[in-house]
């Protein structure tokens, strides 16, 4: 299961490839070690970057990427990783930074634009984050998603030795990574692998994301697929403008992209296609799953981060 392709771009891994008919291969033959394998190369990147974290003794961690990257569950794995390191972190969410949401830009097409980065609240960010460093508490607000504002705010403490982690599509823009006058790390979780078949993409990482915005956004939020594919170019818009662009600023990439996810989602997304719009997206959907093969969901293990999008009891 090697990676055909290798692109980097100052010693990074920016894109690389798998191999479907490979990864289908194995998983007739063999789908336990199809699954082990990926997940043993997941979390072999979170146990070194947790390595290279209390080596470079970092007190604030910026963890940012793209939608439906991971960002949520790979934060808390490393947060839990550093605690079996007698390392105390605190992870703190963007999200809750949101301005009430009749104050949020617009879109032209009248829809709100959370992937803006004028969505959030800098100025509150920045003394929030001067006091959290400087005196080892602070007010963070809480921001409700159902009523669209800020609610109140909680106190979050954080001694000397302990590490922030700050978390969000937008951790790494400057507006939030240059405010704190300390030792940062930037971490961007995303995608980098696509699926192919001989020489065509069959399943490019950006349509991997869609398809676990798909499930997470049905199963956990309740919108069905077509709500979800209605928003998506507007994501992607804000994604190239606010979020890709500092990719190249990481310290590191952590890639998420678990080998065998597009072969458990026929279970998780294609019976959802039926009742679905026919539009190019679920057509790729359909093509997609038309090329591979399929998995149980009882081979995923409990820790796997992939569970941030799917659900176990369905």
């Amino acid at each position: 299961m090697n990676k055909d392709e290798i692109i980097k771009i100052h010693g990074k891994i920016i894109k690389s490839y798998y191999d479907l008919q490979v990864v289908n291969y194995e998983a007739r033959k063999n789908p336990e070690l199809l699954v082990n394998t990926s997940e043993r190369i997941f979390h072999d990147q979170i146990n070194e970057l947790v390595k290279i974290i209390i080596k470079g003794k970092y007190k604030v961690i910026y963890i940012a990427g793209p939608s439906s990257a991971g960002k949520t569950t790979s934060s808390k794995l490393i947060s839990d990783a550093l605690k079996r390191k007698k390392i105390v972190s605190t992870v703190i969410s963007t999200d809750d930074f949101f301005i009430d949401r009749d104050k949020t830009p617009l879109l032209p097409d009248g829809n709100f634009d959370y992937d803006n980065i004028t969505a959030l609240d800098a100025g509150y960010y920045k003394e929030f984050m001067s006091e959290l460093v400087d005196k080892g508490k602070s007010k963070m607000p809480i921001f409700d998603f159902y009523q669209g504002k800020r609610t109140g705010y909680k106190e979050i403490q954080s001694n000397k030795n302990d590490i922030i982690m700050i978390e969000g599509t937008h951790a790494m823009n400057p507006i939030f990574s240059n405010e704190v006058n300390t030792k940062g790390f930037k971490v961007y979780v995303t995608l980098n692998d696509d699926f192919v078949l001989g020489r065509e993409v069959i399943i490019p990482s950006r349509v991997l994301r869609l398809m676990r915005r798909c499930i997470r956004d049905y199963y956990k939020r309740g919108n069905s697929v077509d709500d979800t594919i209605k928003i998506w170019k507007n994501v992607c818009k804000g994604e190239n403008e606010f979020i890709s662009p500092f990719k190249i600023d990481a310290d590191y990439i952590l890639n998420t992209t678990h080998m065998y996810e597009p072969l458990i989602y026929d279970f998780y997304l294609k019976p959802l296609l039926i009742n679905a719009e026919d539009n190019i997206y679920t057509q790729d959907f359909k093509n997609i799953f038309s090329k591979t093969g399929s998995l149980k969901k009882d081979l995923i293990p409990e820790d796997s981060m992939l569970w941030e999008f799917m659900v176990k009891d369905n």
